[in-house]
């Protein structure tokens, strides 16, 4: 089971059942949703999703798409583009993403390794 860690650059639930995970060195898919691959890592750290949801909603008063600390000592911090309930959901790593741009209809995700991302 894959767990999120500090090289994991992004989540893209391709549907309700796959996400490819992009990370600082290669990219592949896993027979999960993102949102449990989440929930996986948020319980591996600690807790659960739910809770973290409800801690952030707590803490900064933030309930849509609202950043999700999934380890705290190491500062992992992903954010959904999508509600957090949503399966099939694109997540980005907080520290990992130098900057976004519009282009066109799309966005172009460039990571802090320079790698880019481009989602509709």
């Amino acid at each position: 089971m894959y767990e999120i860690d500090l090289s994991t650059l992004m989540l893209i639930g391709l549907d309700d059942e796959i996400t490819k995970i992009i990370t600082l060195d290669n990219d592949f898919i896993i027979n999960i949703d993102s949102k449990k691959l989440i929930d996986n890592s948020c319980k591996y750290f600690g807790s659960s999703l739910s809770d973290r949801v409800k801690t952030t909603k707590r803490l900064i008063n933030i309930s849509s798409k609202s950043p999700i600390i999934i380890e705290e000592s190491r500062n992992i911090i992903f954010f959904p583009l999508k509600s957090v309930r949503d399966k099939c959901n694109i997540w980005i790593s907080y520290n990992n993403l130098e900057k976004y741009v519009k282009s066109g209809y799309k966005t172009v995700f460039i990571f802090k390794n320079k790698k880019e991302v481009i989602i509709d």
